[in-house]
């Protein structure tokens, strides 16, 4: 059953993706060290993009994506195809925010809620919990315990997820 994995996967790689748009782009080869845990999961992904002749750009951030401009949708598709065996399956969990998710877990549990979870350290997501889901007092005690990015809310490892 690798169609429910698909869908969150294809989203992690649009982001990566983005919409592309103008800049530079620099040979497989001559690409640094990737600077993050989830971009290093993607490298073999975009380095087959590459030799599948996609062009492909750098985030401000220094992320590759690929040029949705200088590409088309035609050689997009064929290059995705031919490299799809290379998107990781799994993408890797930020130990900083991690770190953090369990801190809000932790001040949860201080004011109220002593049963709430950590998040998973495999995963970086809480358990479901159609308890926690609709509990009218929980949004209040999350703010409390600390600020939740708006890029956390989008389901990047937060606290809040499933909660």
């Amino acid at each position: 059953m690798r169609r429910p994995l698909a869908a969150p996967l294809l989203l992690a790689a649009l982001a990566l993706t983005g919409c592309g748009g103008g800049g530079g782009t620099e040979p497989p080869t001559a690409r640094p060290d990737p600077t993050s845990a989830v971009e290093a999961a993607f490298a073999p992904f975009y380095d087959c993009l590459a030799e599948q002749g996609l062009k492909l750009e750098e985030t401000e951030s220094g992320a590759r994506r690929v040029d949705k401009d200088a590409n088309s949708e035609k050689a997009q598709r064929e290059a995705d195809q031919a490299c799809k065996s290379l998107m990781p399956s799994e993408l890797p969990v930020d130990q900083a925010q991690l770190k953090r998710d369990k801190a809000v877990s932790e001040c949860v549990r201080r004011n109220g809620y002593p049963d709430y979870p950590d998040p998973d350290p495999k995963t970086g997501r809480l358990p479901e919990s159609e308890a926690l889901k609709y509990d009218t007092k929980l949004p209040e005690i999350l703010r409390k315990c600390g600020p939740v990015s708006t890029e956390d809310q989008a389901g990047q490892g937060n606290a809040t997820e499933g909660g």
